[in-house]
């Protein structure tokens, strides 16, 4: 049986930073994972559209309201740690 490497929140976090700043086109290092997206320019369209994209790149079905529900990527990060480790997957 394949050991499945846990997944850190501080990867995912580094991840979804990186993900949200090219999305959003708000350079990297401005983008504070504390604060909520909203405040980057995340309307509830690009919500959906973002958290479909997340579900293909992670292969992983995710609630629709799933950044409104966890609106900073430090909330967002956690869960979907939790979610990739319970699913046993990894990142891309």
């Amino acid at each position: 049986m394949t050991t499945v490497k846990q997944v850190e929140q501080s990867e995912v976090l580094a991840w979804l930073k990186l993900k949200f700043a090219t999305w959003l086109e708000v350079p990297v290092e401005e983008f504070d994972p504390t604060r909520p997206i909203s405040r980057y320019g995340l309307d509830s369209i690009s919500a959906v559209t973002l958290s479909v994209e997340l579900e293909e790149e992670l292969d992983m079905e995710l609630d629709t309201a799933v950044l409104w529900d966890r609106p900073t990527l430090e909330n967002l990060s956690e869960h979907l740690t939790e979610s990739l480790n319970k699913h046993r997957k990894q990142l891309p």
